[in-house]
């Protein structure tokens, strides 16, 4: 008959992997803990291979070297494919059901921040930065906790075409470098790690991390009806990177080792967006709302990026000939400036000749 500590010191070995035949034959929990790892970064990937090439600009056209700041928040949508999720080799951990402490979607907020400066010849290039941060303690279900943080730093140069009676065709090329974490734990109590003998509890800890780079491509056509401007279009950007993940269930049993699990993934290198959405000039600031939706790749037609902003009505630059040249919307192609300069007022005899005026 085993006794409580041969039973604690055989779960020990079972945990730990340790290369005795008993242990080689028997499913491990570091092995369930890999697989769900390998299920999680794999989701994590591909949705970045979508969130990461995200590189919307507002399709206005600058005049050469002059700066245009605009800021714009959002929310994105990160599904995951529960029907993929691994089935649990140790029953102990099977019966915890480890696939409902995780989200079928996540929800996270973006900041996003650009400056554009217009260029001779109807070019522009622009620098964006973005970021998404999760409140504290983000629920991602109702057992499991986490924070994060991801940043974007991009660059893009952009082309015009048309205009005017037109369409308004802007075709852009883009760069992303996408990087960040996620943390998240929960609880499992009551573990059977011996059926009948043992049980235990255990805090899990879960780490995400990622480094992933997009190079994109981005076509959008624009249409003013007064101060309202609708525009649509498609993109596609490629990607390489990796993320990576590591789940470790800490056990609060003396003489039982922690059960870790790793496992690493790259985005889907081809992803695919519909671009729609609006501006509206405004006599302060240009007001634009857009929503991107992942239309080739992983989870198509399920993720989303909803985003709604301001640009700023100022450019900001010095004069120059390229500038007074656009000023003159007669002689250049600079369709979007619908002002004309008011003529000066004609000077009248009395303020031509005021000495008349005091001599009557």
């Amino acid at each position: 008959m085993r006794t409580p500590l041969a039973a604690l010191l055989a779960a020990s070995v079972t945990l730990l992997g340790a290369p005795s035949a008993h242990a080689q034959a028997a499913p491990r929990m570091a092995d369930d803990f890999t697989q769900i790892m390998d299920w999680l970064t794999r989701g994590i990937a591909d949705g970045l291979g979508f969130n990461a090439g995200s590189s919307f600009d507002p399709p206005n056209e600058m005049r050469p070297w002059r700066l245009q700041p605009d800021v714009s928040l959002g929310v994105g949508l990160l599904p995951f494919d529960k029907k993929a999720f691994p089935r649990m080799k140790v029953q102990a951990l099977a019966d915890k059901k480890p696939d409902e402490s995780l989200p079928d979607q996540m929800m996270f907020p973006n900041l996003t921040l650009h400056m554009r400066m217009g260029l001779p010849g109807r070019w522009d290039i622009g620098t964006r930065f973005a970021n998404m941060t999760t409140p504290s303690n983000y629920k991602l279900s109702p057992t499991t906790t986490g924070n994060g943080q991801s940043n974007t730093l991009g660059v893009s140069v952009r082309r015009h075409f048309m205009g005017g009676d037109r369409p308004l065709v802007s075709v852009s090329g883009v760069y992303n470098h996408t990087f960040g974490f996620f943390n998240f734990q929960n609880e499992y109590k009551d573990v059977d790690l011996v059926p009948g003998m043992l049980k235990a509890d255990s805090i899990n800890f879960g780490t995400l991390e990622w480094d992933v780079r997009s190079f994109g491509v981005n076509a959008i056509a624009s249409q003013p009806f007064g101060k309202w401007i609708p525009f649509g279009g498609f993109g596609y950007n490629r990607m390489i990177g990796s993320v990576s993940g590591k789940l470790e269930a800490q056990w609060k049993t003396p003489l039982i080792a922690s059960s870790i699990g790793q496992a690493s993934n790259s985005p889907s290198e081809d992803n695919g967006r519909v671009i729609l959405g609006f501006q509206r000039d405004g006599s302060f600031f240009k007001l634009f709302m857009n929503t991107e939706i992942k239309a080739m790749g992983s989870m198509a037609g399920k993720s989303f990026i909803v985003s709604t902003g301001l640009a700023a009505p100022f450019k900001i630059g010095a004069a120059s000939s390229g500038v007074r040249e656009g000023r003159n919307r007669k002689n250049s192609y600079w369709t979007w400036d619908k002002t004309e300069a008011a003529p000066p007022p004609k000077k009248t005899a009395r303020e031509t000749q005021p000495e008349l005026i005091f001599i009557r």
